[in-house]
């Protein structure tokens, strides 16, 4: 490990388009949470001026689909200084094979090889509910993918040429109630 607590060798931020990647990366999620948020004041207006009064509470469902997506949109811009860091810390490493499809085919995942145990693997999770980026790569069979970080806490991940830039975590990665510290890793890893 060198003096910043990254691996030898050139880091993925300093790698050329890795910064360009992850600004157009933010600019996709900051332009979504401005359609989600433009969206809702506009169906607020069309259900506080324009609808009669029955027509307000089938609204009040739309209100809340409308808000549930202005949330989930702000919540994934809030993992850019997360990304950013591991960005700053990790190297890219190439990982031919890396994304499969689970046991009933229809959502993919990655398989991601564990820096303490090489025979085994990690699987990080992939963000989404419908309509996910990777499952659509997945079935186009573009498996080859490269990633930066620790695969047993959190990982940046994209297709070659830095694109489908996404993140990648274990569900217990960042819970407090449930530290993934205490699951016996190496020193190395606790660093």
């Amino acid at each position: 490990m060198n003096d910043r607590g990254g691996f030898d060798g050139p880091v993925a931020w300093d790698e050329p388009g890795t910064a360009a990647a992850l600004a157009r990366w933010l600019a996709g999620r900051v332009a979504r949470t401005v359609v989600w948020l433009a969206l809702w004041w506009g169906t607020v207006f069309v259900t506080v001026v324009l609808l009669p009064p029955a027509a307000v509470v089938p609204m009040v469902l739309v209100l809340a689909v409308v808000g549930f997506n202005v949330y989930l949109s702000l919540g994934a811009m809030g993992r850019y200084w997360r990304m950013r860091r591991i960005l700053r810390v990790y190297p890219w490493r190439r990982l031919p094979g890396g994304l499969r499809y689970d046991e009933r085919g229809r959502r993919a995942h990655l398989v991601l090889p564990d820096p303490d145990r090489p025979e085994k693997t990690v699987s990080p999770k992939l963000p989404g509910l419908f309509f996910r980026t990777w499952d659509r790569i997945a079935r186009k069979g573009l498996d080859d993918l490269w990633y930066a970080g620790d695969p047993r806490f959190a990982c940046v991940v994209a297709r070659p040429g830095l694109r489908a830039l996404t993140w990648a975590a274990q569900p217990t990665a960042f819970n407090h109630r449930t530290d993934p510290r205490r699951k016996g890793l190496s020193p190395e890893a606790r660093r």
